[in-house]
């Protein structure tokens, strides 16, 4: 019934609006008719009638000696709806801190699979970073660019300008053109890091994980754990750079 579900929304049960519906149409009623009438059975009405009479919507008279109960006015559900609403409103604040808290210090990690999962991951980077903002990305020895239609992630990316830093192996760095937006360094290839080709990128406060064998990939969304990858990557490019520098 279409009235009995709008009252649920304003937090009557389903078995308080059925109750309130019926005593609206028949008048006042003692449990008996009511039971017969809403198909509920005497012990559930007489535990949901207290609250009906609390609420103001329902109240409780004596018709030859035995009680009955009668509907009040509709006008009751405005105070009932505005009270809760009150209360909901009021709630808000609290319910926010306890969620901002949460976000702040518990990573979230979301686990993708598939090579689309490679594209979102890409495609992720470049709609969360804003205009000329740079990411960090240990690159692998898979060629992802031949098998991912990748157009979106570099319309964006050239769009806002992102810039990256790059550590990859050295193999892979001779063929790396220069680019105003890309710095890239490389590992030696007497200590090769990328043999179990997995790639890691770290931007604004997230670190995504690709595992090219698998096509397995991870997002873990933190401010903390993100700015600690960031730091560690930013030591270990200085520390490459300088080494090409100095071999120069």
């Amino acid at each position: 019934m279409k009235s009995t579900k709008i009252l649920s929304k304003i937090w009557l049960s389903e078995t308080e609006s059925a109750i309130y519906l019926d005593l609206l149409k028949n008048w006042a009623s003692n449990i008996v008719e009511i039971s017969m009438r809403v198909k509920f059975n005497r012990p559930l009405i007489y535990k949901t009638i207290p609250y009906l009479i609390e609420t103001g919507l329902v109240s409780k008279i004596v018709k030859w000696k035995r009680s009955h109960y009668k509907a009040e006015s509709p006008e009751y559900l405005k105070w009932i709806f505005e009270r809760h609403s009150n209360d909901f409103l009021n709630l808000i604040p609290d319910l926010q801190e306890i969620y901002e808290t949460w976000d702040k210090n518990r990573p979230t990690i979301t686990v993708l699979e598939g090579k689309k999962s490679i594209k979102f991951v890409f495609e992720d980077i470049v709609t969360t970073l804003n205009k000329w903002d740079t990411y960090y990305r240990y690159s692998s020895r898979s060629n992802f660019w031949d098998f991912l239609m990748l157009w979106k992630y570099k319309e964006i990316r050239d769009k806002k300008q992102i810039n990256r830093l790059v550590i990859t192996s050295e193999k892979r760095a001779i063929w790396r053109s220069k680019k105003i937006d890309r710095d890239v360094v490389f590992i030696p290839k007497w200590f090769e890091l990328f043999d179990q080709n997995v790639a890691k990128m770290i931007y604004a406060n997230k670190v995504a994980i690709i595992d090219y064998n698998t096509y397995t990939s991870f997002i873990i969304e933190n401010m903390i754990l993100a700015k600690f990858e960031e730091k560690i990557f930013k030591t270990l490019f200085k520390f490459l750079k300088n080494m090409e520098e100095d071999s120069l």
